[in-house]
């Protein structure tokens, strides 16, 4: 404990009353309840990487702040993080380990949500899903086969009336297999992680493709991207699952894919032509072709996070809005073209400073989608007025 190191966690600013406080999220799930501090212990924290003893921290501390935080306080705050697993260490390690060995184990992905983001209880859920459809109709009508949609993964709340409006336009899928292309939220080592678990829902079970599940476990590529634990806790497919099975109202299968970050890409250290994005899709492709039921690619992906809860220091005024969502149509107009390459040429123009979380989802499912043709159907920018999240619905098919 002499030089702590914070594992990472997300940040995210909140306000009680004229107070600002740090809001502390475990994207790693191991921590059940999220954390609130005041902006100086968050200070603190930002200087655990690991390095700085805890005397260099207190130094810090009062170069700052102008006081002296006690040594008996640091050790304090040191025991809590520690108690809730947020400091990388042994105990840390073990906790880990030991989640992951009761993961792996499974055969069935329980949700995470349950109980929080939706109903807990199998009619509970599906009268809030009857609720949540209530008086939408398909405004937009496609003529042609349908080959995919894009959602978004924001909360059902703020999402709802795009969720609603996308969803509505599946009610006559006849796809039996659903390929699923979700952001993880955590770092993750692998640009795919797949996973072979059935998912469970309030509602029931949904299963992952016997015949897809057996190709990739013996597929020579496709078999090291196998990755259950970036699962366990991510939302973004888990919220597409609902509200499949209450539009549907049948059987179907899925392939869920959470899709690393693209970072290194767009930041020039990685081609886009590299040869493990090309085998990935080619390999895909195939294994869909094999199995032989017709089957739809679909993305759950919001779109610019911006603003403070995202470190973004400027006002967060009505002409900052406006660009951001002028610069989201002309993303919206290269979707609807399935043009993957400009979709991702776009967004490494502005280096990704508006934070487009679907970057990697929406560009393998365009890829998946070449010869498509999408149709927007809704699309809503969220603001609370100091931070801002912008997310849509397509519909992508072929004549």
């Amino acid at each position: 404990m002499d030089c702590p190191k914070l594992r990472p966690v997300e940040m995210v600013p909140v306000r009680n009353g004229q107070r600002e406080l740090i809001l502390i999220r475990d994207p790693e799930g191991l921590m059940e309840e999220s954390l609130i501090v005041s902006k100086d212990v968050a200070y603190i924290l930002s200087l655990m990487d690991g390095k700085r003893t805890l005397r260099d921290i207190q130094a810090e501390y009062m170069r700052v702040f102008g006081e002296l935080i006690y040594m008996e306080k640091l050790n304090e705050l040191i025991a809590s993080l520690d108690s809730h697993t947020l400091l990388l260490n042994e105990r840390y390690e073990t906790r880990l380990a030991k989640l992951k060995e009761e993961y792996e184990s499974m055969d069935v992905r329980p949700p995470a949500l349950m109980g929080k983001a939706y109903p807990e209880g199998r009619m509970e859920l599906i009268l809030f899903l009857d609720e949540f459809f209530s008086g939408k109709k398909t405004e937009k009508k496609i003529t042609g086969r349908l080959t995919g949609f894009l959602s978004p993964h924001i909360d059902y709340t703020r999402g709802k009336e795009v969720y609603a409006s996308t969803y509505s336009h599946l009610k006559n899928l006849e796809a039996q297999l659903i390929v699923i292309f979700g952001t993880s939220h955590r770092v993750s080592e692998k640009i795919w992680n797949i996973s072979l678990k059935d998912f469970s829902t309030p509602i029931d079970r949904v299963f992952v493709s016997r015949e897809l599940k057996e190709m990739i476990k013996d597929h020579p590529i496709l078999k090291n991207y196998v990755c259950e634990w970036p699962h366990r806790s991510e939302h973004s497919i888990e919220l597409q699952l609902p509200l499949l099975q209450f539009t549907l109202q049948r059987d179907f299968e899925i392939l869920p894919i959470l899709t690393g970050s693209m970072h290194e890409y767009i930041e020039g250290k990685k081609d886009l032509n590299d040869q493990e994005i090309e085998d990935l899709i080619q390999s895909l492709k195939e294994c869909l072709s094999s199995c032989g039921k017709p089957y739809i690619i679909a993305s759950g992906a919001d779109l610019a996070h911006i603003g403070a809860q995202f470190g973004d220091y400027y006002s967060l005024d009505l002409i900052t809005l406006s660009s951001s969502k002028a610069k989201d149509e002309i993303l919206l107009d290269a979707v609807k073209e399935c043009d993957a390459q400009r979709f991702f040429n776009l967004i490494k123009e502005e280096k990704d400073r508006r934070r487009i979380c679907g970057l990697a989802p929406i560009y393998f499912q365009l890829r998946m989608l070449s010869g498509s043709k999408g149709e927007l159907i809704e699309y809503e920018q969220w603001t609370d007025g100091a931070s801002s999240v912008s997310f849509a619905g397509c519909i992508f098919y072929v004549d």
